[in-house]
């Protein structure tokens, strides 16, 4: 039985001077210029979706087919998320496509139907470490953050003019 625990302190001990070795040499480019190796990307990818998969849970979910509340995100939608995830007729802005990983375009297949409603409001409140994506639950109320994620699931459903039409109709309320 002693052999076994000085084995596994060496083990240890060598995954350790080994892991403080990697982190030293420098060797793993941090540029977001550079895609992530293929198993750190797979890593971080199911950390993240177990993550947000736990802290989502008990996240009860508002008639998201609320037009009032619709109303209440597109605002927020136009003016802060556009910038990154582009609209319809919008392109992402510049700084947005240097972003890594690239943030998704939201009225996609992926981001619709591969994210839950909890999940999107719980991505939108607390945002993503490392990835560009703020938390907007310290500057957004409950509803606005709601709204945000209804106005996000109708996405799919506007075109380029019925979107600008929609910014209009902001521009001329302010």
């Amino acid at each position: 039985m002693r052999s076994f625990f000085i084995a596994l302190f060496v083990i240890f001990g060598c995954v350790l001077v080994g892991g403080v070795a990697f982190v030293w040499s420098g060797i793993y480019n941090v540029g977001a210029d550079v895609p992530h190796w293929k198993t750190t990307f797979l890593l971080l990818e199911a950390v993240r979706e177990r993550s947000i998969s736990v802290h989502s849970e008990g996240i009860e979910v508002p008639p998201l087919n609320n037009e009032g509340l619709v109303k209440t995100g597109f605002p927020h939608f136009h003016e802060m998320c556009r910038l990154c995830h582009g609209a319809p007729g919008y392109q992402k802005e510049e700084f947005a496509q240097g972003l890594y990983p690239n943030p998704p375009v939201l009225s996609s297949r992926e981001v619709q139907r591969g994210n839950d409603d909890r999940a999107l409001y719980w991505i939108v409140q607390n945002g993503l470490k490392m990835t560009g994506m703020p938390s907007f639950g310290k500057t957004h109320s409950e509803k606005q953050l709601w709204g945000i994620v209804a106005f996000v699931r109708r996405l799919p459903s506007l075109d380029p003019q019925t979107y600008k039409g929609m910014v209009e109709t902001l521009l001329q309320v302010k």
